[in-house]
């Protein structure tokens, strides 16, 4: 599962269990984006403050893990490179690669998307502001033109939104219920997003 991740909240949580009990994996790999060309690092929290953060959010869950794959690199970070990296550490296993609908919708504009379909399964989860048959239509769409793989999820709409957070911590509101307490603390003690 991939993401910002800036900050964790409940709504990624949630949406790591949902995937796997629906699909019956063994393990959910949150991959915090390292640097990226697509939004404003001044708005986002460090790397290392992200990775720490997610780290701290899934500690109690054992089918869930941690990867600093993109973390620790120098350049931007692309999907389609970092999930090479995960195929070549988890040979015999089929990919599954979580994202939620709003990604789903413009994943054809990632770099080489091509790539990044030929090597995992895509599992877009619901996300409110897209219905499902606009979600069935991106995927058949994306399976006409790169033979993507691609499931579905519908579950419960959990309207929780990281801008939303770092809005709410800006204007000194509680972020209590949105993010795991032990991340509450982290931004707290860090001064993250003031």
């Amino acid at each position: 599962m991939g993401g910002t991740f800036d900050p964790p909240h409940l709504g990624h949580l949630i949406s790591a269990q949902f995937v796997a009990d629906e699909l019956n994996l063994d393990e959910v790999i949150f991959l915090p984006t390292g640097n990226f060309s697509y939004k404003d690092s001044r708005e986002t929290a460090e790397a290392r403050h992200r990775y720490d953060m997610v780290e701290l959010a899934i500690a109690d869950n054992p089918k869930f893990s941690i990867s600093d794959i993109e973390v620790k690199e120098k350049e931007y970070s692309y999907t389609c490179f970092t999930l090479e990296k995960i195929r070549k550490l988890y040979d015999n296993s089929h990919i599954y690669f979580i994202i939620g609908a709003d990604s789903l919708d413009y994943i054809d504009r990632w770099k080489n998307p091509q790539h990044i379909f030929e090597q995992c399964t895509i599992v877009a989860v619901s996300r409110k502001g897209f219905s499902q048959e606009d979600l069935n239509e991106k995927r058949e769409e994306l399976l006409k033109k790169f033979e993507a793989d691609i499931i579905i999820l519908e579950m419960p709409c959990i309207d929780i939104s990281s801008t939303d957070i770092r809005k709410r911590i800006r204007e000194n509101k509680s972020v209590s219920y949105l993010v795991d307490s032990s991340v509450a603390k982290y931004i707290e003690d860090n001064n993250l997003y003031k």
